[in-house]
């Protein structure tokens, strides 16, 4: 198979949370975070990075505290994050990350936790009924 084993993408992951708690503690990308990026997530990392400086990501919560990441991403699509699950609802995301298993995460995931590392997604307060309409949302094409 060519895809990432179980085992290596639970360490990915773990690599990657370090990382972004680094960055939100010191509010910036250091070079070494920087670089263990690139390491994991390849290809991925400048296209996030362009998300993230676009400040195409909205991140909706509700009274309840719900919580969901919308991406605005480069062909006008809008994507739904799940943060804490690793979970994006675009097509990359099925492909890569659960049919293959050749990446951790996609652009938009990766953009959603740089961003809210940096604390740098506009936050929107939203009903848990809105919240729930988002999460419906099916894989956009």
């Amino acid at each position: 198979s060519s895809g990432i084993n179980a085992e290596y993408g639970q360490h990915a992951k773990f690599a990657l949370e370090e990382v972004f708690q680094k960055i939100r503690q010191s509010k910036e990308i250091s070079d070494s975070c920087f670089n263990v990026i690139i390491n994991i997530c390849g290809d991925l990392t400048v296209p996030a990075m362009s998300i993230v400086d676009n400040k195409s990501i909205k991140r909706f919560v509700s009274p309840s505290g719900r919580s969901v990441f919308q991406v605005t991403g480069s062909n006008n699509n809008f994507y739904t994050c799940l943060k804490d699950e690793f979970y994006c609802n675009c097509i990359s995301f099925q492909n890569s990350v659960i049919l293959k298993g050749s990446h951790v995460l996609c652009k938009h995931l990766l953009a959603v936790h740089i961003a809210s590392a940096l604390e740098n997604s506009e936050e929107i307060s939203e009903n848990d009924s809105y919240i729930n309409k988002l999460l419906m949302f099916e894989t956009a094409c």
